[in-house]
């Protein structure tokens, strides 16, 4: 069984499951899901997965409105997990869902069709679509295992007793190295990564560099143009669509950067490959 609700508005938006799980799917702006646990950035298209007995709140960001839709489920079974979760891990997370996957924004927009025109047999319709969207969830969870030790922080350490070369220090940069090779089409800031692993800015920045040989920022750029020129070698997408792709709406900022990095324009860099 499920129920919903429609929300607009830039006030903080609760969450509280009670005995159910709760998925959040927001479709315009962006915010912070905050808990006990957690701060996660919550970007437009991303879903949210909150745990059974679990309180989260979604706070816009800027003052700018969101837009979202909640789904309460109850019962949610999966096969080898407690009652309730979609993960071992029992704590809100984002699931790893582009935020553009055309099949899975057509059932969600077809469960909403059903929700606000209800007739005979809505609620059959809307079990099934939500059973059907909780399998596309767990296959792309399951083609992209990793993003569970990134959302499942380490006991916190105070930063003044890490040292960058310890096994901490080390996880740390690579799941956001992970993080960032999955999302580097996303508007990504040193302080929303920092955010992800439960460090400041200032402790990410340090480590990651120690660890990868360049700033998280550097190496989000690295990974834009690296599958630039992919897009350019192996597509006929225009220089503007590629520039989108891969995180730039600005095609002559990319343009730019990208012959800043290769030293030729993209243009002439995919007439010489």
């Amino acid at each position: 069984m499920a129920s919903w609700c429609d929300w607009t508005g830039i006030d903080p938006l609760p969450l509280i499951a009670g005995d159910r799980s709760c998925i959040l799917w927001l479709r315009s702006g962006t915010g912070e899901a905050c808990s006990i646990h957690c701060r996660l950035p919550i970007t437009e298209g991303a879903f949210l997965f909150v745990p059974p007995n679990a309180e989260v709140t979604l706070r816009p960001s800027t003052g700018q409105p969101i837009r979202a839709v909640v789904f309460y489920v109850t019962g949610l079974q999966v096969q080898g997990l407690v009652t309730g979760l979609l993960s071992r891990l029992e704590k809100p997370f984002v699931i790893p869902v582009e935020p553009l996957n055309i099949r899975i924004n057509r059932i969600l927009e077809d469960m909403l069709h059903e929700a606000r025109n209800p007739q005979l047999g809505s609620q059959e319709v809307i079990s099934s679509l939500l059973q059907t969207l909780l399998i596309h969830f767990l296959r792309e969870m399951d083609s992209l295992k990793e993003h569970i030790p990134l959302v499942e922080p380490s006991p916190v350490v105070p930063e003044t007793a890490r040292s960058p070369n310890n096994e901490t220090a080390i996880s740390l940069a690579q799941n956001v190295r992970g993080y960032i090779e999955r999302n580097y089409h996303l508007e990504l800031s040193l302080s929303d990564l920092a955010q992800l692993v439960f460090v400041s800015p200032y402790h990410l920045a340090h480590v990651f560099k120690e660890d990868v040989g360049m700033s998280p920022i550097q190496y989000l750029i690295k990974c834009r143009i690296d599958e630039a020129k992919r897009l350019l070698i192996d597509t006929n997408h225009s220089v503007r669509d590629i520039a989108q792709q891969v995180g730039y709406p600005n095609a002559n900022y990319f343009n730019l950067l990208f012959s800043k990095m290769t030293g030729h324009s993209p243009g002439k860099f995919r007439k010489q490959n």
